[in-house]
């Protein structure tokens, strides 16, 4: 059984439905939710909160398995695959480096 019994109907115009959509969305909460933590004064920097250096250190592990299989690739005389893999570690490389 449900423990909210209680039905709020609420008024929108297209803007306003647009902006609950979205930051709902970017809170990754239903638009139920994203209004119920707005009641309990909810704040973005609570629930949106992340643990940026986790994954820089995530994209550094990456980096290095391609660089490993990169290198599996040479020896194995897959070259063309080879140059694709570095340019996507290059990529992730950029990536950390721009933020």
């Amino acid at each position: 059984m449900r423990k909210r019994n209680i039905k709020v109907n609420v008024f929108l115009n297209d803007v306003d439905k647009k902006m609950l959509e979205e930051k709902s969305n970017k809170a990754r909460l239903s638009q139920s939710d994203f209004i119920r933590f707005l009641i309990r004064d909810y704040t973005d920097d609570k629930s949106l909160e992340v643990d940026i250096s986790n994954i820089v250190n995530n994209i550094f592990n990456i980096t290095d398995d391609l660089s490993k299989l990169k290198v599996k690739l040479h020896y194995l005389g897959y070259f063309h695959e080879e140059e694709y893999l570095q340019s996507q570690i290059d990529n992730l490389n950029n990536l950390i480096k721009t933020k």
